[in-house]
This record gives structure tokens, C-alpha cells and sequence, in this order.
């Protein structure tokens, strides 16, 4: 017999930030005015589980079914006059746990199906048809009771937690052992079946009012652990976390702010019902604060301040990336901020320049707060894997507002923030083309610095493809455990089949501690961007020793060219659709030179192409405007 499980945690979120042209999903013909956003949740705190409904604030608590049986995961009707829920309450056979629907004020309770160990009901977006699992399939009924349910998988499979789509043509729904489940699709009459996800391991899906899917990931398989994926399962993509997600999902306050909603033990270690976003003091608002389990939050798809939409001040491309209003006045002003060691001389010197050359205001800010209260047009911020995480709220708070970020020399979630950087690029590179010379056998090292997880997902991503190598990862950081020549050597010395190593930092310390040491055969490894690394590598190849090397020359002009990118976006310029990648869809793309021994030589002769910056390493100088405008700009 197949089983069913429940949702362990409800990932729901809200948006605040949403498509162009929106409108609150799954509008019934004839709605003339919006519905309350009230909230229906189970709570276990009388003792048993019970339906319960609050007001967008958490006032007015009332309890709708008030019945010593467990009553459990409420749905709204789109037009918020009636919730379906799960209850194993006594009734006229020998009880089980079956669905049933009662008016929006817990009046006129009828039981709906008769298949017992029901689950997860979920309407149509018309209100005429009700979904759920039912031991391992997906059925659909009437939402009066008035045909006979119908099995719609009927597969060997577990077939569990399933989703109307917002236009009502598709049903999603999880099948798979736990903690082994993918996404499925089929058309809501249960025909074309197909599944959306490979041995993704998925928590629980939802459609975006866009149609496509969010799904929350046990692990970062997908490169995400909150994923977007088109229903073809074409495109994934990361939907990031707290603040990002919300726009894919709406729901309106009592005052019309969107937020996110979601449910979770984040603070006391019982579950309570939240709403998130920057608008509320450190993020989060508790609305239920109870001792009990709060979860399973729902609300009517029709509710909200429908004259007012997401896009009032933004709009989005069909890619999801976000475009900022058109500022055609000549007074911008753009501000500035950054984490200090991430801001050189040379850097700042571009940044200026292209604000002399653009005759714009440009002011320093001690954050994106500060620059927010100042009023600026946009901001450029000064990065790097650390600052960009730390900065999230703020970035989303900016971008909130209309303000466009620029985030330069590394990547930020945030859908209304642009990157200039080859961070993620670059890692993916340089690990591919290790891991490609190892044959398929192997040990391969890797230092991540500071632990920093953005890396850790992407070393695990490209890993992933290479099972025959055996990944070793050696902890290191900025204090007592730097990475040094005497590490390197001695861990070389102490794996005979070390095939490469590869760090996010300290590469002339990997490159002396492998030479100084005389290690045989000599792993693959990074080599840093100056002219005198690259000649002592030239050497040591003369020398035949079989060194293999790889190296990147990064852009050095993101200062200038984030200024220009800043004021093309504000003066209304369009960003090509193949202006844009990375795994969030809002990095610019940069070509860039890539040195292995094959070409060594001839990068060699070309080093006055490049300018000296930062420790002695080669980067390339800014784009011209021209060029700017002609690589990531509509002509």
C-alpha cells in the first residue's frame, strides 16, 4: 500500500514585487470588489487541531470548527465564501479522516468525499472542483459533492500534496518516496502527464501567478534550495530566499502592502504564522505568538487592494528581471557604498570619472540605508561573497522603492539588483576544467574560505557530474588557519593521487607550496593574474615538469561601467535580452580572457592589453560607453 505524508513546513510567500500588468490571481468573472485577506491556519492550541481565521494582523482570532476531532489544512475558496479542510471527525460511518467544506464563518459543514485518509485539498480556480491525495493518488471532486470523485493518477506511485494552476488548465502535485519526490504536471482533466523534475528531492511546490512553479528543495541539488522552474521544467532558476520569493506569490495587508507570508519555527521553536518584509522591524511580524503549532496558512487567491498592482513602479521583463521607472531629468543623483576593502584608489578613480563624464551627482553613503534617505536615483555597491550577504535586505529594500542597486564584483539574489561580476562564472570555469583533466578518477582538494556557502553550492553543483573523483574539503579561514606554502606542501606530500587543488584565495601560496615542495606529478591548480606568475608557470613548463595551470583576467572597470549601466536604466534605456545570465538572471555577462598552457604564450605577448590593479593582477580596463551601451543595451 502506498502512504501518504504531510507537508513537514509550509513554504508559502507573497509578493511584493510582481509581474507587469498583474492583477490578484485567479479573478472570478464579475468580481467587482476585492475580498478581506483574512487567513485560515490549523492550530493545536486548544488541544486538538482546528481550523482558525484571523485578519491580516493577526486580530480577530476565531475559531471556525471548534470540534474535539483534528481538523487540518485549510484551502479558501477563490471568492472567499467557503474552506474546505481535512477532519477525522465522527460522522454517520465509522469515521476516518475525510474532506469537507464549510462556509467562510465555519456555518453549513458537509462532508465531501468518502475516500478515507484524505489530504491537502486545493480548489479550482472557478470554486467548482476540489483536488487531494487520497493514499497515494490524486482525485478531484465537485465542490457541492455533486458527482463522484475521480481518480486522475491512478499510478503505483506516491502521489501527494497537488496545486490547481492559477489559469485551472494544470495540476501539479509531488510523487515520489519521501525525501525522493518530484514535481509532476498534468492537465486538470488527468491526461499528459509529465514530470517536471529528475531526483530533485522536493519539499512541497506552488504555481506563481505567472505559471510557473516555486519549489522548495531538501537540498541544493538544483543549485537552489527555493527554485523557480518553468512547467515544462525548462529554466530553473534560484528564487532566493526571504523577500524574493514574495514575488512570485500575492497577498495584500489590510493597508495594501504586499508581503510574505510564511509559517516556521524561526524563533521559539514552535511553529507560528508570519508575515516578512522590510517594512517590519527586524523582518519578521509574528501574527499568531502562541505557545501552540501554528501552521498551513491559506487565503482567498481573489483578496486585496485589487485597483493597486506590484507593477505601479516597476515592471517586469518577461524574464522576471526587474526594470526601473525612466528618470529623465538631468539632476540624478547616484550614491555610492561598499564594504571598505572591496573600494580601491584605482576603482574609485573610474567611478568618478564616469560620473564627471556623465555630469551627474555622485554621493558616498555609509549604506544602502543612508543612500535610500538621501533620495538618490540609484546606488552602486562596492562588493564582495561576504558584503552582498549581509546587504540582502537592504539591496531589497532599495529596489523596493524603484531604486536600482548595482552590486559590483560579486552576485545578489535580489530581483531589481543588477551584478557586474564573473564570480559565478569564473568558479565554474576553473572547476570544470580541473575536474576534465582528472579523468574521472582522482582525489581533488578544495579550500572554501570562510565557508562560504554561495561557493560551497556551486563546488557542489559542478561536482555533482564528476562521481568517480573523490572531493576532499580542507577547512580554512582569515585567522589561525590561513591557507600557507607549508599547508599546501604538507598536504600535497600526504595524498599521492591528489589530482588538483583548487581555493577561492591564497593561489600564490597553493603555486609555491606545489613548486617549493617538489611535488609529483604536480596537481592542476589556479594561477594568479600577474606577469610574474604567469612567467615562472612559463618556466616551470620549460622546465617539463608537467604542470597544468589556470588562469582568468577579471574586469577591473565595474566602477565605470556600473556608473553607465546605472544611468542608461534611468534614462530609459532597454537591456538586451542577451545582456543577462548568472544563476539569478540579473548579472551582466562579460567576455574574458581564460589562460590554460595551451595558450600561455600567446597572453604572454599580450599583457599590455590589460592594466595593473590590485596586487600586481592583470584586469581588463572599463568598456568604453559605446561599448557598454552596444554589449548589454537594445540598439
Amino acid at each position: 500500500m502506498k502512504t501518504s505524508y504531510p507537508l513537514a513546513l509550509v513554504l508559502i510567500a507573497l509578493s511584493m514585487l510582481c509581474f507587469s500588468g498583474f492583477t490578484p490571481a485567479d479573478t472570478l468573472p464579475g468580481d467587482t470588489s476585492p475580498l478581506p485577506c483574512q487567513i485560515a491556519f490549523e492550530s493545536d492550541r486548544d488541544g486538538n487541531r482546528e481550523v482558525y481565521v484571523m485578519e491580516p494582523d493577526g486580530s480577530n482570532l476565531t475559531n471556525l470548527t471548534n470540534n474535539p476531532a483534528d481538523d487540518m489544512q485549510p484551502a479558501w475558496s477563490p471568492d472567499g465564501s467557503r474552506i474546505t479542510f481535512v477532519s477525522d471527525r465522527e460522522n454517520e460511518g465509522e469515521g476516518g479522516q475525510f474532506i469537507y467544506v464549510m462556509d467562510a464563518d465555519g456555518g453549513n459543514v458537509r462532508q465531501l468525499n468518502n475516500e478515507n485518509e484524505s489530504q491537502w485539498p486545493d480548489w479550482s480556480p472557478d470554486g467548482k472542483r476540489i483536488i487531494y491525495d487520497h493514499l497515494g493518488d490524486i482525485y478531484v471532486i465537485s465542490a457541492d459533492g455533486g458527482q463522484k470523485s475521480k481518480n486522475l493518477t491512478g499510478s503505483p506511485e506516491n502521489d501527494v500534496q497537488p496545486k490547481w494552476s492559477p489559469d485551472g488548465n494544470n495540476i501539479l502535485w509531488l510523487s515520489g518516496e519521501e525525501g525522493k519526490k518530484d514535481i509532476h504536471v498534468m492537465d486538470a482533466d488527468g491526461h499528459n502527464k509529465s514530470r517536471v523534475t529528475k531526483d530533485a528531492g522536493v519539499h512541497d511546490a506552488v504555481w506563481s501567478v505567472d505559471g510557473r512553479i516555486i519549489g522548495h528543495w531538501d537540498g541544493k541539488e538544483a543549485g537552489c534550495f527555493n527554485c523557480l522552474i518553468n512547467a515544462d521544467g525548462s529554466n530553473t532558476v534560484d528564487a532566493g530566499g526571504k523577500g524574493t520569493i514574495q514575488n512570485y506569490v500575492p497577498f495584500w495587508t489590510a493597508d495594501g502592502q504586499l508581503v510574505e507570508i510564511n509559517s516556521g519555527d524561526h524563533l521559539n521553536g514552535n511553529n507560528e504564522i508570519f508575515l516578512a518584509s522590510s517594512i517590519f522591524p527586524d523582518m519578521f511580524l509574528n501574527l499568531t505568538n502562541n505557545k501552540a503549532n501554528d501552521i498551513n496558512p491559506d487565503w482567498p487567491k481573489n483578496c486585496g487592494n485589487t485597483t493597486k498592482t506590484p507593477a505601479d513602479n516597476k515592471s517586469l521583463e518577461n524574464d522576471g528581471v526587474l526594470e526601473t521607472n525612466t528618470n529623465s531629468s538631468p539632476d540624478i543623483i547616484l550614491g555610492y557604498e561598499g564594504d571598505p576593502n572591496s573600494i580601491s584608489d584605482l576603482h574609485m578613480n573610474d567611478l568618478r570619472k564616469a560620473c564627471d563624464e556623465l555630469k551627474i551627482k555622485c554621493v558616498q553613503g555609509e549604506d544602502i540605508s543612508k543612500l535610500v534617505d538621501q533620495n538618490v536615483d540609484a546606488i552602486i555597491s562596492y562588493s564582495n561573497r561576504w558584503h552582498v550577504l549581509g546587504s540582502f535586505p537592504a539591496f531589497l529594500s532599495a529596489v523596493e522603492k524603484g531604486i536600482p542597486v548595482i552590486v559590483l564584483n560579486a552576485e545578489t539574489s535580489v530581483q531589481g539588483a543588477y551584478n557586474l561580476s564573473i564570480e559565478s562564472a569564473a568558479m565554474r570555469g576553473g572547476l570544470k576544467w580541473m575536474l576534465d583533466g582528472m579523468n574521472g578518477k582522482g582525489e581533488f582538494v578544495y579550500f572554501n574560505v570562510g565557508k562560504n556557502d554561495w561557493h560551497q553550492s556551486i563546488i557542489d553543483e559542478v561536482l555533482k557530474d564528476y562521481p568517480g573523483i573523490t572531493a576532499i574539503s580542507v577547512p580554512a579561514d582569515y585567522e589561525g588557519n590561513r591557507i600557507t606554502e607549508k599547508k599546501i606542501m604538507d598536504l600535497a606530500k600526504s595524498k599521492p593521487n591528489l589530482g588538483a587543488i583548487w581555493a577561492d584565495e591564497n593561489l600564490q601560496d597553493v603555486f609555491w607550496g606545489i613548486k617549493n615542495g617538489e611535488i609529483e606529478p604536480i596537481p592542476a591548480m589556479l594561477c594568479t593574474p600577474r606577469q610574474d606568475a604567469w612567467q615562472f608557470w612559463r618556466d616551470w613548463i620549460n622546465d617539463g615538469t608537467g604542470i597544468r595551470c589556470y588562469s582568468i583576467v577579471k574586469p577591473g572597470g565595474t566602477a565605470y561601467e556600473g556608473v553607465y549601466v546605472a544611468y542608461y536604466l534611468l534614462t530609459g534605456e532597454e537591456i538586451a535580452p542577451s545582456a543577462l545570465g548568472g544563476n539569478f538572471n540579473n548579472t551582466f555577462l562579460y567576455d574574458f580572457p581564460v589562460i590554460t598552457n595551451e595558450d600561455l604564450d600567446e597572453w604572454l605577448g599580450r599583457t599590455d592589453e590589460f592594466r595593473i590593479g590590485d596586487g600586481d593582477t592583470m584586469e581588463l580596463p572599463p568598456m568604453t560607453p559605446e561599448e557598454i551601451k552596444e554589449k548589454w543595451f537594445v540598439k
